[in-house]
């Protein structure tokens, strides 16, 4: 008889189980991320590019703090095998409507509706999905931010290194958004949500790839990557 299979230390057993984005906490700060987005949308003709992304960053920052805060738990997110892993094993948040987002869907067709200009040349389908699409991207982000902290977390205290939340959080979020990594820089978390804003656009589109993480070995590379000493208290 073939003796068990061991599970690996540095491999999670589940990388779907009790992911970042099921915690209370994150799961609320990620629709207060999509309603700010909601708020926002309407105005963006009358903002500036710097506008529309301050309008998101104290949102984003709240979000990424919460999610840095549950990755101080996470094990077996080490090696940057294990955080691709994870990265491309996570499912992909439903597109389908709950409560709560369909009424943000409803709320953005009324307004849509009112600007005339996007209602005439936004079809009605693609306006349905935008909130559901908008709703399970940050969440698959708020999932990809709370996996690069576990891994930034273990590899420094591996290492020796008691992290420093913040600093975690700044590396993080660079990370997540394709920025160079400075963890004493506070990133903008603006442009990390306008970049799910984007990922839901494509994904609210038909035969696309959905909210899934783009290049999972490629993000686990860059973490894996970053001077385990940064994440130290300065």
């Amino acid at each position: 008889m073939a003796s068990p299979t061991r599970p690996r230390p540095d491999l999670p057993s589940d990388p779907s189980s009790d992911l970042p984005s099921d915690d209370p906490s994150v799961a609320d700060a990620v629709a207060t991320v999509v309603r700010r987005t909601v708020e926002v949308l309407p105005r963006v003709g009358t903002l500036t590019a710097d506008g529309v992304r301050d309008a998101w960053e104290g949102a984003g920052r709240s979000l990424s703090r919460r999610v840095v805060a549950g990755a101080e738990a996470r094990r077996g997110m080490g090696s940057a095998d294990a955080l691709a892993r994870a990265l491309a094993g996570t499912p992909q948040a439903s597109l389908v409507a709950g409560g709560t987002v369909a009424v943000l869907a409803l709320r953005l067709a009324r307004r849509a509706e009112r600007l005339g200009f996007l209602a005439k040349r936004t079809p009605f389908w693609l306006l349905a999905t935008a909130v559901p699409a908008l709703a399970a991207s940050v969440r698959h982000g708020a999932d990809e931010l709370g996996l690069v902290a576990a891994h930034l977390i273990e590899r420094a205290r591996v290492a020796g290194v008691e992290p420093d939340p913040e600093r975690v959080r700044r590396a993080a979020v660079q990370i997540v958004a394709g920025v160079p990594v400075d963890p004493e820089r506070e990133p903008s978390h603006g442009a990390l949500v306008l970049a799910w804003l984007r990922r839901a656009a494509r994904a609210a589109l038909p035969f696309t790839a959905g909210v899934a993480t783009a290049e999972p070995q490629a993000l686990a590379a860059t973490a894996a990557g970053v001077d385990p000493a940064l994440l130290g208290p300065a």
